[in-house]
């Protein structure tokens, strides 16, 4: 698909500092090109396929909620999932903070906890961090908001009892306890800087095992690794180089590889996305910056079994597939590019592993579409007059 100039612009301002005035002349790994329709059927036994087929797929009755990011009230946005994957309007409820009424420029604005009991918001135009208690209906319910600890917080993970926020202008990290009743207690030793002030953070992220913190940094071009005490506190930061330039979004795939994209700097089909080990003090790439012949490719989600990871673009209004191998080998699914509305931002699979939303800041939508067969999505319809700076985007 072809960016048009205009929208080229645009995406640029939409990613914050995605855009970097020097980008490298790295030529993309060739390793994940080969792909076929069998390999990625693994024989009948792709466990993201088989649930797919007649009487497996979910009915629905999940919830997606998504964030205004309103400069003068942030609201967390709840709709209902039919049993078709439609959705429908279900509530908004205050955030105890503000917005800043313009795209983040990131991955992981809300996060819900394991046991899918509590929801987290940054508060990006007031420099703090709220959480709500989720309803059996999937309404919301403010229970306390904090400080973050820094200017600008993009981006929060959560793990267990633990949860940390990642501050754009400040490039810092801080953590948190999170108490029975919601309330968020800082973590004595929990602060720690990125690799450099400048580093533009996009997403912070426990690693499955929940024994370090990952960080992509857009603008210098590193992956930033925390390890962790028992007690949340920050031991250790290692800063590596990606394998790619504009490390974005991310998501973990088969338990223990962290599926990256690559934004080029917004450069037209230039977009890629790199597999790396997350080691507990590190990270190890596994097979090179693997293209996908896209724009701004930014945000990553992946299927319940790990074997997909679907990537919205933002410079091209696309989501393209890759296939996530045993050994943690991504190929990108030439079949399986699918055409959003303007500007697709943030993205999610459903709780029920059969649906893919997708918000379209352009236009204010939110887009839905149904997982088919070998990492295929189909359109179903979408949600209009979404809020303007809507970002963020999680499913119960």
């Amino acid at each position: 698909m072809k960016l048009n100039s205009r929208l080229f612009f645009a995406v640029l301002v939409l990613l914050a500092s995605c855009k970097k005035e020097n980008i490298t002349n790295e030529t993309p790994a060739r390793a994940g090109q080969n792909v076929s329709e069998a390999m990625v059927n693994e024989d009948g036994n792709n466990p993201d396929e088989t649930m797919l087929s007649a009487g497996n797929k979910s009915p629905g009755g999940g919830h997606i909620y998504i964030e205004s990011n309103d400069s003068t009230g942030n609201a967390i946005m709840v709709y209902n999932q039919g049993a078709d994957g439609m959705l429908t309007w279900s509530s908004a409820t205050n955030s105890g903070g503000k917005g800043i009424g313009k795209g983040l420029g990131s991955q992981g604005a809300l996060v819900i906890n394991q046991d899918h009991t509590w929801l987290f918001a940054v508060n990006a135009g007031s420099n703090s961090v709220s959480s709500f208690k989720i309803n059996n209906d999937g309404t919301l319910e403010l229970k306390h908001t904090v400080s973050s600890g820094g200017t600008l917080p993009i981006s929060v993970s959560v793990y267990k009892n633990f949860l940390y926020v990642v501050n754009s202008v400040t490039a810092d990290i801080n953590g948190y306890t999170v108490g029975w009743d919601g309330i968020l207690t800082p973590i004595n030793g929990s602060h720690a800087g990125l690799s450099d002030i400048t580093a533009g953070p996009a997403q912070i992220a426990f690693n499955p095992q929940g024994n370090s913190l990952l960080v992509t940094e857009k603008t210098t071009n590193k992956i930033s690794t925390f390890t962790l005490d028992n007690n949340g506190v920050v031991m250790q930061a290692t800063y590596t180089d990606a394998v790619g330039t504009t490390p974005f979004g991310f998501d973990f795939s088969r338990g223990k590889y962290m599926i990256v994209s690559n934004a080029f700097g917004g450069a037209p089909e230039a977009s890629s996305c790199t597999s790396y080990k997350s080691l507990y003090n590190d990270v190890m790439a596994v097979n090179g910056s693997v293209p996908n012949h896209q724009s701004a490719a930014c945000w990553v989600a992946t299927t319940k079994f790990g074997r997909y990871a679907y990537v919205a673009n933002a410079g091209s209004n696309s989501i393209n597939t890759y296939y996530v191998a045993a050994n943690g080998s991504i190929f990108n699914l030439p079949w399986s590019v699918t055409e959003t509305g303007a500007g697709a931002i943030d993205l999610v699979v459903s709780e029920d592993n059969s649906y893919v939303y997708n918000i379209s800041s352009g236009d204010h939508t939110l887009r839905q579409f149904s997982r088919s067969a070998l990492g295929r999505l189909d359109a179903i319809g979408y949600v209009t007059s979404i809020p303007l700076a809507a970002a963020g985007i999680v499913a119960d």
